[in-house]
């Protein structure tokens, strides 16, 4: 059972929200400007909360709530995944999920859905779902290829794109589906949400290196660099946008057409991360600056300036595998045998570019029986 609401979740008439012990999956994110309130203080003034799930490392752990009611952070089980049990919904009789999305496929609200579905459709559970839909700071654009079985991991879903242009919603919504889900599901859209009109998506911070109003457009690329000793600019106040090590000093990326894209301006800059790799130490590198034209992939940029660098500099190294771990990170975020082969050094661009537009035109067209707005189509950058 299916339901798209076009009405705020607190002007519901479902007897369950109003009368049934109500359980709240959200994070810092789930702030109202209109009410001035988390969505979990809603239910508890209207006395039917039952707890809060809190995803791993979130900080909604010390709202004063807590010492009035649960919240329960959700772990992880061996492999990364988030884990849930029958006990979790035992005094369960709703449960309303608002969390905001990066639009890319690394942020752990999407995968966060996908094991809560993933555990609701394996236990046969007939709990109803109801999601607060927000929308896509990363907007429609598509970017990248399909999360290969192979490469399957807790950083991103089997089978979505790196930057994937659906809202949170949608994305559960087309999750619901391709798990076969029976339990009942109800989104709220997000055409009723204040986010977007009175702040922006981006104006709480989706995670600590998410800095604000441009990363959206950088995260989807620039993120691979976390897979490599080069650092996107983390410990920085513009994350994503720069990218950088110690021993780049003196290394010039021009002079290779990989690294040239019509999307942006390169600057060359040095600067000092404050804190992740490298912390305190002189970087030197680029900072990427949209042009007015705003018409950039990201992550075909990044993986020929990844490249770059690979052919350029023999101190670049991609990071080994952690213990317990099929893959290297690198692997786990490229996530496609056919795009490691290109930053690799394997095959030329000319391949690597065809395949992610064919990538790119199959989730288009993949994904439009599950749009929720189909007056905002999904594109690519052509």
């Amino acid at each position: 059972m299916f339901s798209f609401r076009t009405s705020d979740i607190f002007k519901q008439e479902d007897l369950v929200l109003h009368k049934g012990r109500v359980m709240t999956i959200c994070n810092q994110s789930s702030w109202n400007p209109i009410e001035r309130k988390y969505v979990f203080e809603g239910f508890f003034e209207r006395g039917n909360l039952s707890c809060v799930m809190v995803p791993p490392g979130e900080g909604l752990a010390d709202h004063p709530l807590s010492a009035h009611i649960p919240f329960n952070a959700i772990s992880r089980a061996e492999g990364g995944a988030l884990q849930f049990s029958k006990d979790d919904f035992a005094s369960t009789d709703a449960i309303v999920i608002e969390l905001q999305d990066g639009g890319c496929r690394y942020f752990s609200s999407p995968n966060l859905i996908y094991d809560l579905f993933s555990f609701l459709t394996d236990t046969d559970a007939t709990i109803p779902v109801y999601i607060v839909d927000r929308p896509n700071p990363a907007g429609r654009q598509v970017e990248g290829t399909a999360l290969r079985a192979g490469y399957r991991s807790h950083i991103g879903i089997e089978g979505i794109p790196h930057r994937y242009g659906l809202t949170i919603g949608e994305l559960a919504y087309w999750i619901y589906g391709k798990l076969n889900s029976k339990f009942p599901l109800h989104i709220i859209s997000c055409n009723v949400s204040p986010v977007g009109k009175l702040v922006m998506g981006w104006t709480i911070p989706l995670s600590e290196d998410f800095g604000g109003f441009f990363t959206e457009s950088f995260c989807s690329g620039q993120y691979l660099w976390r897979g490599t000793n080069v650092t996107p600019g983390i410990g920085t106040t513009r994350p994503y946008e720069f990218f950088g090590a110690p021993f780049l000093e003196g290394v010039s990326l021009e002079e290779n057409p990989l690294f040239h894209d019509n999307g942006v301006f390169a600057r060359w800059a040095s600067f000092t991360p404050l804190g992740g790799r490298y912390s305190h130490e002189r970087c030197y590198g680029y900072q990427l600056l949209l042009t007015p034209e705003n018409q950039y992939n990201s992550l075909a940029h990044s993986l020929r300036l990844i490249r770059c660098v690979k052919d350029l500099c023999p101190s670049f190294r991609f990071l080994d595998k952690s213990p317990g771990d099929d893959n290297s990170l690198i692997e786990m975020l490229v996530g496609d045998k056919e795009l490691l082969d290109f930053i690799q050094g394997k095959t030329n661009w000319e391949e690597t570019k065809e395949h992610i537009k064919l990538e790119e035109q199959k989730w288009i067209k993949k994904t439009r029986k599950d749009l929720l707005y189909p007056e905002e189509p999904l594109f690519r950058i052509k």
